[in-house]
Parts: structure tokens; C-alpha cells; sequence
């Protein structure tokens, strides 16, 4: 109940910031009624077909505004609204304050350390090296990057851009390979499921590059399952599912109390039977991947990888001094908290975590 309640007011919440952007920011004279259907199709459609290519491109249009730049921007827009010779400028103060608290590499670093949980995931990692959980499979997710983001066009030097792999998805791939290393001097032999999430077209991160890195760091090849429909979290969890029902065979969902028509009711966290995976994903988004496999009946073992760490051990006064000074980095790093941060909200009115209150 407290769940949809919460739900309840974090849409009421968006119809009225919605409401008034419509009515403050853009001139009523383009608000036709035809523009508002089309603005409730798309939210539909969001909701409906969250993988639709149209639905990803108009969410970075909506997401553009709710990060550090994007609202500067609208800020100093809104205040040259009038002129240069009438410019407001509390709204100018306002874009100013969000561009410098957001480029702070401080800022950056305690919103990843609240986001990472590092102390919780050191300890996990410890754990991992010293006694390493079963599972049935190993399941690693791709980039998930946009080509707008400069970090999906960075290539290894063994591969190239045209059918390479991210310098990301590479060090997962890695880690994997590591992780079901150590299962296997234990007498069990998980899949990896590799999900390739990628912003750019099937070419890149292609699956000879991925079975050929992990072949080579000892994962034998029929043991390799590479997911080409996974865009998201959620839809990877899907398809590890599939393939691992397809494995048992047993494909009409027994082995999971969910199906994809969400037919059958998700099963209480503490329900047995729950399918154990070891889950290889970025640092700042592991617990909303992990609620998410959780919430379709997987156990889920989180292994995160790309944490973001500062350095902070040199003193308190050179980190002082350096912290306040703002940077491009800093930025990125705010930003893809904010992003996080964003998706989380989504992915909680979907229904599609396991425990939201914990994420």
C-alpha cells in the first residue's frame, strides 16, 4: 500500500511540473490540442514499449532538462527571454549556483559514495575472494551508452570501432571470466550470459569479439549465451530468463513464477525456488539492476564493477583544496547520478523493482 501510494504522488507530482513548464515556458499559442495527444500517446507508448527506439529518443530529450546542464541552459534562456537589456537575474544566479555545485568534484564524490554504498560492495567483494557463492549462471551487462556518450566510442587497443568492444564492457567481460574461473575450481560451471547493451547499432560489441575475449581468459565456448535483445535492466532480465529456461528446457516459465505477459504474481522475496545468478554491472546502477532480476524470481548475487574512485587518501587539506575545484569530470559523474537517480523513478512506477524502499 505505502508503495502505491508513493506512486500515486510521484505522478501527481509529474502532471503538475509537467503543467507548469506548459503553461509558464512555452507560448499557448502552440499548445493545440493536437500536440497534447501526442504528448499522452508518448507517454503511453513510454510505458507500453520502454525498448521502442522513438520512446529512448524522446526520454533524452525529457532527461536533457532534469540534469545540471540541461536545466542551467533552460535557466539562462528563460532569464534572455526578454533581451539582453532585461535579463532576470535571480534565474542567472540560479543556473550559475547548479553548473558550480554539480561541477565540484566533492559533489561528484558524495553522491557516488551515497549511490556506490562502497563500504557494503568492499565487503561483498572480500567475501567473493575468500568464499565465492554458486550460481546458475553469470550474467554481465552491457555499456548502455548512448553515442552521445564519449565513453561509447572509447575502444580497447585489441579491437576497433567499427566491431570492438568498450573499454567497459571489456573489464566486465574480464571479471566474468575471472568469476567463473574460481566457480569452476569449485565443480560448478555457470553460463555467462553476455546482455550487450549498447547505444549504437549491432555491429559494435560484436559476439565474435565478446566469445573470442572470453574464450581466451578460459570460458569455454558452448558455456557463452550472448542476449542481442536486452536494452535495459529489465529487458536483459527477461532475456536471461529465457535463455535459461530455453537451457532447462522448460519453456513455458515453470522454472519462474513470472512469464512475460506478467501473467502469473510475483513471488514474495523470501519465496524459495528463486533462480541464484552472479551479476556483473556498473557500481552506480547494481542496485536497481539487481531489484530488477530480483523482481523476476532471480537470486541475485551482486558483483559491481566501474567504481569511481577518488583520491582522498593524501590528506584532508589537498583533498579540501582540489575537491572545490570544479571540473568537466565532475560533471559527467553528477550527471550520470542524476541519471540513475531518474531511471530508479521510472523503473519504481513500472512496478519493476523487487524492494524499492532499499534501492
Amino acid at each position: 500500500m505505502f508503495e502505491l501510494i508513493t506512486q500515486l504522488l510521484l505522478l501527481t507530482a509529474i502532471f503538475f511540473i509537467v503543467r507548469y513548464v506548459l503553461q509558464n515556458f512555452i507560448d499557448r499559442r502552440y499548445l493545440t490540442w493536437l500536440g497534447g495527444i501526442v504528448l499522452v500517446l508518448l507517454l503511453v507508448l513510454a510505458f507500453l514499449q520502454p525498448t521502442n527506439r522513438t520512446v529512448g529518443i524522446l526520454w533524452s530529450f525529457i532527461a536533457f532538462f532534469l540534469r545540471p546542464l540541461g536545466l542551467s541552459l533552460v535557466l539562462l534562456g528563460a532569464a534572455m527571454r526578454k533581451g539582453l537589456k532585461s535579463v532576470d537575474g535571480g534565474q542567472v544566479l540560479a543556473a550559475f549556483l547548479i553548473l558550480l555545485i554539480f561541477s565540484l568534484p566533492l559533489t561528484a564524490y558524495l553522491l557516488t559514495a551515497q549511490t556506490e554504498q562502497r563500504t557494503v560492495l568492499e565487503a561483498v567483494q572480500r567475501q567473493e575472494a575468500s568464499n565465492p557463492q554458486e550460481g546458475q549462471a553469470i550474467v554481465v551487462l552491457g555499456d548502455g551508452a548512448l553515442p552521445s556518450d564519449p565513453s561509447s566510442r572509447i575502444r580497447t587497443q585489441i579491437s576497433n570501432t567499427t566491431g570492438g568492444l568498450s573499454v567497459n564492457l571489456q573489464s566486465r567481460l574480464l571479471y566474468a571470466a575471472q568469476l567463473y574461473g574460481t566457480r569452476v575450481a569449485r565443480g560448478n560451471t555457470p553460463l555467462v550470459i553476455v546482455s550487450s547493451i549498447d547505444g549504437n547499432n549491432e555491429a559494435v560489441n560484436s559476439d565474435q569479439s565478446i566469445r573470442a575475449l572470453l574464450t581466451a581468459n578460459g570460458v569455454p565456448n558452448d558455456r557463452i549465451q550472448i542476449d542481442r535483445n536486452g536494452v535495459d535492466p529489465r529487458s536483459s532480465a527477461e532475456a536471461a530468463r529465457n535463455i535459461l529456461t530455453t537451457t532447462a528446457g522448460n519453456g513455458n516459465c515453470r522454472l519462474f513464477a513470472v512469464c512475460d505477459n506478467n501473467a502469473s504474481p510475483v513471488p514474495a522475496p523470501a519465496t524459495a525456488g528463486r533462480v541464484p545468478i552472479v551479476l556483473v554491472a556498473p557500481t552506480l546502477s547494481i542496485r536497481r539492476t539487481a531489484s530488477t532480476f530480483t523482481r523476476l524470481n532471480f537470486s541475485v548475487i551482486p558483483r559491481p564493477t566501474d567504481f569511481y574512485v577518488f583520491q582522498i587518501q593524501r590528506g584532508l587539506q589537498f583533498a579540501a583544496v582540489t575537491d572545490i575545484i570544479p571540473s568537466a569530470e565532475a560533471l559527467v559523474i553528477t550527471t550520470r547520478v542524476v541519471d540513475e537517480y531518474l531511471a530508479t523513478i521510472y523503473y519504481f512506477l513500472r512496478g519493476w523493482l523487487a524492494d524499492p524502499l532499499t534501492v
